[in-house]
């Protein structure tokens, strides 16, 4: 069990009326989690598995205020009450020498608890029981690296990864659209799942090592965020393919 704090004070955002600085309260959480490591088949399976539960109070997220003169504009608010809880659990083997497997699941599930206000897309109401932003549901991730003797202190590897993450939201409230926003039939601050495929190769000895690696081979178009900016959308975009060479040299 831990707890921890992040201090009250002013939002640091762009502003147009007072009113956008309003004081921040403290934020503050408190961390319950209880897990196990389990070592088996002469350490060639290791298992580590944990649940988690995280109860914040006055947690500060991006909102925004109705000014009467220059509409909606940026603030961050204090949330009341919400909570995070979920499970991890991820598995290490290493069936037969040089090749090393793993695989890792976390589950999460973010939500208000208690929040009636202005969320960042516009929207005014009682915003308990919806999603927290940036919570999604499954992280999920699989790697494996096969390495060999290629000569006298030098072995050749190579390994891939494959990562996951389902669907999230990037503001309060952000699963429904404002009524005036165009179009209707997705969410404009929805984030949606996507799948990344990065893999690697090389030749690794004790003085030095070379790697060949390329990350989202499959060029998956994807976006890590999405919110308001004045009357427009802005998403960031991942990266795109990258492809690489890596040279290092030990001392």
């Amino acid at each position: 069990m831990a707890k921890g704090y992040k201090s009250g004070g002013f939002p640091a955002i762009g502003a147009s009326v007072w009113s956008q600085f309003l004081k921040l309260k403290e934020e503050s959480v408190v961390d319950y989690e209880v897990g196990a490591k389990l070592s088996l088949l002469d350490r060639r399976l290791q298992i580590n598995g944990a649940a988690f539960y995280y109860d914040y109070k006055n947690k500060q997220l991006r909102a925004r205020t109705n000014d009467p003169v220059w509409g909606w504009l940026d603030s961050v608010q204090n949330i009341p009450k919400s909570t995070v809880k979920g499970a991890e659990l991820e598995v290490t083997a290493a069936p037969v020498d040089g090749l090393t497997l793993m695989a890792s699941a976390t589950y999460t599930k973010g939500e208000i608890d208690k929040f009636v206000g202005e969320n960042a897309s516009g929207l005014s109401g009682d915003f308990a029981g919806t999603a927290m932003p940036y919570s999604p549901k499954w992280n999920l991730s699989f790697d494996g690296q096969y390495q060999f003797p290629v000569g006298d202190s030098v072995d050749a590897f190579f390994g891939g990864t494959v990562t996951y993450r389902s669907k999230t939201i990037s503001v309060v409230g952000g699963a429904e659209n404002p009524p005036s926003a165009t179009p209707q039939d997705f969410p404009l601050y929805g984030i949606d799942s996507y799948s990344l495929v990065n893999l690697r190769a090389g030749i690794d000895s004790d003085h030095w090592r070379v790697e060949v690696w390329g990350k989202n081979v499959f060029d998956k178009y994807y976006w890590n965020t999405a919110y308001p900016a004045f009357d427009t959308i802005v998403r960031y975009a991942g990266m795109p393919a990258t492809y690489g060479v890596t040279v290092g040299l030990k001392m």
